[in-house]
């Protein structure tokens, strides 16, 4: 029996091992037993910008259909928005001859516009189509400064979006904050599913750290390692983890870790050559992801107040994978926030709680405070096990997509 097609439009796909090319591709692989599954995406312009890549080619089963359209750095901002732009138009292009009417789609947001123009061709056409909410717009251009919340450029993007969400049969979000977001935005009663990220427990497992090499590599192995790893961006709060480690350099043992890049990098560079509690290091290879989350006794991620509902950081799940505690520096109503508590896999905060903060760090270097944080991790990795693999997020998918109107 012949299987339904179904089109996974995504400007970062295979090879691309960002947060969107990187799911965006185990979804599609991971639904190849049910579905005829091709997409339709760009070449790499993030993590693996400059790769050569054909402009058609099968991965896994999935057949891979890469539009001609500008590749810039994502660094140069106006490079980026003409990739965006350029990606849109020639995915558009494709997709108004290419879809079948009794074809499935699924869409990513990331570029909106692609969105827009996508939804605008289900609706001509008559197709079935499924929005995957990874960024709330405008919201997340509000967190990174690129909108005025009051101004009409907000005003438009907000009118976009809204029918944008309402042009597709079902919007997916990741968390029931964005959930909440989004049914304000579009009223209640339209379809909105909740289907998380997932983590990988086979790449990512817990180190002794008298094994981990990322911890030898890094003189941690004796050490009270409290992380933060990955975007280190305008959205996330790293000056409360900044103050927190210059109240307490005196503390022998504890070593603030601060991995990744992003708007913020050159501030904790700076810091790092002032206190001696402080250390960088670059975005790591991808093997090095499972050594570097189990090196830590405590993972912070830290969200200014204006991210509610906007986003859900996927690297949540890969934390708890490594059975490392996480600390929540967060809106209590947040996904992250929730499931820390739902979970018991680490702590909660306010976002910008220094005080709260210091205390908890003290306690985590306390020989009961070690002990708790291994209890805390392996909860966390048991929840993952159970609620936060691609089997399960894959098998969501399934039945979302395989629904007719």
């Amino acid at each position: 029996m012949t299987k339904p097609v179904l089109w996974v439009v995504s400007e970062l796909f295979y090879p691309e091992t960002t947060s969107t090319g990187y799911f965006l591709t185990g979804i599609a692989e991971g639904l190849t037993d049910r579905f005829d599954v091709r997409a339709l995406c760009s070449r790499p312009t993030y993590s693996e910008r400059g790769q050569a890549v054909p402009q058609q080619e099968v991965h896994e089963g999935v057949h891979i259909r890469r539009v001609r359209s500008t590749s810039f750095s994502k660094d140069f901002l106006p490079g980026r928005i003409l990739n965006m732009v350029t990606f849109s138009a020639a995915a558009a292009l494709t997709a108004l001859f290419r879809f079948g009417k009794h074809d499935h789609v699924l869409v990513v947001t990331n570029p909106p516009l692609v969105t827009l123009l996508i939804g605008v061709i289900l609706r001509v056409r008559g197709l079935r189509g499924v929005l995957l909410v990874h960024d709330v717009y405008p919201e997340v251009l509000h967190a990174t400064g690129h909108l005025r919340p009051e101004g009409a450029g907000s005003r438009v993007v907000s009118r976009m979006m809204r029918w944008v969400f309402r042009s597709y049969d079902e919007v997916v979000v990741l968390g029931r904050d964005m959930a909440e977001l989004i049914r304000r935005k579009i009223g209640a009663g339209w379809p909105i599913t909740i289907i998380p990220n997932w983590g990988d427990p086979a790449e990512v497992q817990p180190l002794v750290r008298s094994a981990n090499p990322f911890a030898q590599q890094h003189g941690l192995v004796d050490k009270t390692v409290v992380q933060f790893s990955g975007n280190l961006g305008r959205t996330h709060d790293v000056e409360t983890v900044l103050e927190a480690a210059r109240r307490l350099q005196q503390r022998d043992r504890l070593r603030f870790l601060f991995v990744g890049s992003g708007g913020k990098t050159g501030r904790i560079e700076k810091t790092a050559e002032s206190l001696p509690n402080v250390l960088f290091a670059p975005r790591q290879p991808r093997e090095m992801l499972g050594p570097m989350l189990s090196c830590s006794d405590a993972t912070l991620i830290a969200f200014t107040d204006n991210m509610l509902g906007v986003s859900v950081p996927s690297r949540m799940y890969n934390v708890m994978a490594a059975a490392a505690p996480i600390v929540a520096l967060a809106d209590e109503r947040s996904e992250l926030a929730q499931v820390v508590r739902e979970e018991g896999c680490g702590w909660t905060l306010r976002t910008g709680d220094v005080d709260g903060l210091c205390a908890l760090l003290e306690h985590i270097d306390s020989e009961a405070g070690q002990a708790e944080a291994r209890r805390r991790g392996a909860a966390g990795r048991e929840a993952m096990l159970q609620h936060y693999t691609a089997p399960v997020v894959i098998e969501q998918f399934a039945e979302v997509l395989s629904a007719r109107k």
